[in-house]
């Protein structure tokens, strides 16, 4: 691998603001890169860790020994630093020919208009979406347009401490009610000392899965708010009271939380389960030496719709419009969809593959650690919805900040569930402009 060709980037702010500076000239050339021999240079950008990066890498040089008249540079970093960098880039017309997103960026950037309309591509038959399901394609659309692509498939999942469960006699892969959840959780509690679970009301991730369960949504496919003040107040009320009887974790540990594994109140042994991303069931899996497995969300409303379960992507691709090299852009892409030794390079690095046909396959090779995503995806299959009511509109990057930290107010006292929920609606209105 060329050591010219990636960027690693990190702290970005004296950086961003000599690119704000030149920001005229920047625009004016955006991202055109073609040479006289006819090689034309695009440029791929995401944020990941270094075993992201090395798949990543290696899908990149299969690409190029299949194009040798495109050349791919590669820039990636942690998660701040690239959005912060990416930022600054959209605004000056200068970002990256392909570019990796999350849900709030997507939804900005959509809504925005700064993305391609991929649908133009797949008419003239430069992308191929044929084997990607029509569920998962769902969470990438704006207003019916294709204006990204899903760089794997993820749904939400109950990691749990298996010796724990089967301590008290519980197997919740098969699935399970509320009524059931509460009644473990208390058998948790009492068995081990500590809380049943990690403490789900930080999250607006796990509102929404909560939501979905009563047939609403954080936000409308129109980016305003899908619910009421009233349906946070009774969220915030159940999870503070689960706490407050010893069956969530306490504050201390849920004012910590942030979805990774080292932050964790299940690998620090405060609780037995915890709702994540089954994208992260291999990082719980390595982070302890207990015996892990992944279940079901506990729903009183089974069915696709209505479990609080989507197939998502757990990142997007997208192709800016300021690209001057956008029919490059969108064969990488293809490539990383529909390639079988492109998607055996990157295996589960943004979660199983999205095309179906080459998902097969990785998860039939995949290591044992792997497998269990696979296995777990496979069980659930019935379960799971699209992802078309799962969209997150312009400012929801900081409602989601916001939600965690007005939710601190609640579980250290400072607030009552309803009035920190009625906080919380009033500042998404501002950030969203509803």
């Amino acid at each position: 691998m060329s050591n010219t060709r990636r960027v690693r980037f990190g702290r970005v702010a004296a950086a961003a603001v000599a690119l704000m500076s030149v920001a005229g000239t920047m625009a004016a050339c955006g991202s055109d890169s073609s040479s006289a021999d006819g090689v034309t240079t695009i440029r791929f950008a995401w944020w990941g860790n270094d075993d992201r990066a090395a798949a990543t890498e290696k899908a990149v040089e299969l690409f190029e020994a299949a194009n040798p008249d495109i050349k791919v540079e590669t820039e990636f970093g942690d998660y701040g630093s690239y959005v912060q960098k990416l930022t600054t880039q959209v605004a000056a017309q200068a970002a990256p020919d392909v570019i990796q997103l999350d849900r709030p960026t997507f939804g900005e950037y959509a809504q925005r208009n700064v993305l391609v309309n991929l649908d133009d591509y797949v008419d003239d038959g430069t992308l191929d979406l044929s084997m990607i399901p029509d569920e998962l394609l769902a969470g990438e659309q704006y207003e019916g347009v294709q204006y990204a692509l899903p760089a794997g498939q993820t749904t939400q999942m109950m990691v749990y401490d298996v010796k724990a469960f089967e301590k008290i006699g519980v197997d919740p892969s098969q699935g399970w009610t509320w009524s059931e959840f509460t009644d473990a959780m208390q058998q948790l509690a009492d068995s081990t000392g500590t809380a049943g679970f990690t403490d789900i009301g930080w999250a607006i991730d796990w509102f929404d899965t909560w939501l979905h369960q009563r047939g609403k949504s954080v936000y409308t496919p129109e980016g305003a708010l899908g619910f009421e003040t009233a349906d946070l107040a009774e969220f915030w009320t159940w999870t503070n009271q689960m706490r407050e009887d010893g069956l969530a974790t306490p504050a201390e540990m849920t004012t910590q939380q942030d979805g990774s594994t080292t932050n964790s109140g299940l690998i620090a042994d405060a609780s037995s389960i915890e709702e994540n991303y089954d994208s992260n069931l291999t990082g719980y899996v390595g982070a302890t030496t207990e015996k892990l497995a992944a279940a079901p969300l506990p729903t009183d409303t089974p069915g696709a719709d209505t479990s609080g379960m989507a197939a998502l992507p757990p990142v997007y691709y997208g192709v800016p419009r300021s690209s001057q090299n956008a029919e490059a852009a969108v064969k990488l892409l293809d490539f990383l969809m529909n390639d079988p030794e492109a998607g055996a390079a990157l295996g589960a690095s943004r979660g199983i593959p999205p095309n179906t046909d080459i998902r097969a396959d990785v998860c039939d090779a995949a290591d044992e650690v792997s497998k269990m995503v696979c296995t777990y995806e496979d069980s659930v299959a019935d379960q799971v919805g699209d992802s078309s009511t799962w969209g997150w509109p312009t400012g929801s990057s900081s409602v989601k900040a916001d939600f965690q930290q007005i939710y601190d107010t609640v579980i250290f006292g400072q607030a009552t569930p309803e009035a920190a929920a009625e906080q919380l609606v009033s500042n998404a209105n501002d950030a969203i402009g509803g």
